[in-house]
This record gives C-alpha cells, sequence and structure tokens, in this order.
C-alpha cells in the first residue's frame, strides 16, 4: 500500500510548470508576436501606397476627361482638383490619401501632361522622399 501512496504524492508533486518554462513560452509568444505585428506593419504601409497609386490614377483619369471637355486642364492650383467635383464631373466628393489628408494638384508646364497630381505621404509633408507622384 506504502508504493501507491508514494507513487501519488510523486505526481501530485510533479504536475504543473516550472517558472522556467512558463517564462520560456512567454518569451517564444513574444517574439513571435513581435515579429508578426512587425510583419503586418509593414504590409499596411504598402497597401495604403498601392491604394494612394490607385488614387491618383482615378484623378489622372478625370483631369484627362476635364480636358478633353474644356481643351485644356485646370489651371489654378488652388481650384485644381476642385473643378472636377460635382455633378456629371466625375467625383461626388475628392477622395483623401490614406493618410488622410487632400491629394494636391499642381501645374507643371514641364511635364508632358502640364500638371501633377501627388500625395504628401506618411510624414504629410510636400516635397519630401516618402511623397508618392503621378509623375
Amino acid at each position: 500500500m506504502k508504493p501507491k501512496l508514494f507513487k501519488v504524492r510523486h505526481l501530485a508533486h510533479s504536475a504543473g510548470f516550472t517558472l522556467i518554462e512558463i517564462m520560456l513560452v512567454v518569451g517564444i509568444i513574444t517574439v513571435l508576436m513581435g515579429s508578426a505585428i512587425y510583419m503586418l506593419t509593414g504590409n499596411l504601409e504598402f497597401a495604403k501606397e498601392q491604394r494612394a497609386r490607385g488614387d491618383l490614377q482615378a484623378i489622372i483619369t478625370q483631369v484627362r476627361m476635364y480636358e478633353m471637355k474644356n481643351g485644356g486642364v485646370p489651371l489654378s492650383e488652388s481650384a485644381g482638383l476642385k473643378a472636377l467635383v460635382g455633378t456629371g464631373k466625375g467625383f461626388e466628393e475628392l477622395p483623401k490619401d490614406p493618410w488622410g489628408q487632400d491629394y494636391q494638384y499642381k501645374v507643371d508646364s514641364a511635364s508632358a501632361k502640364g500638371f501633377r497630381v501627388f500625395s504628401k505621404g506618411p510624414d504629410r509633408n510636400p516635397g519630401s522622399a516618402d511623397d508618392i507622384s503621378s509623375k
């Protein structure tokens, strides 16, 4: 009878995890979560850039349609993209870039298009390296 008691006592004593085992598992989970967050964040920025490029193409298409109807692109930078908004003009309202800013329109006589449309990018500052442009 004593051997059974000893076995039960031994099993009860060894059931469970040690602090080191728990810390090891928590550490592994932390590393995996950190890697996943890093990878998802990079993909999120890529998706935002691709959306901005798609929006720019839609805006360029509307500027070209404006050009065909009116004999030229909008010449005023202040009214440039606003000329595309309204009933029957292409956009009901102008889309915002993925960072919540307005797309920018610049008259550019050096460009073959005669204009340039761009997003200020993630830093929201025009003229920086992260701007996304129609070129």
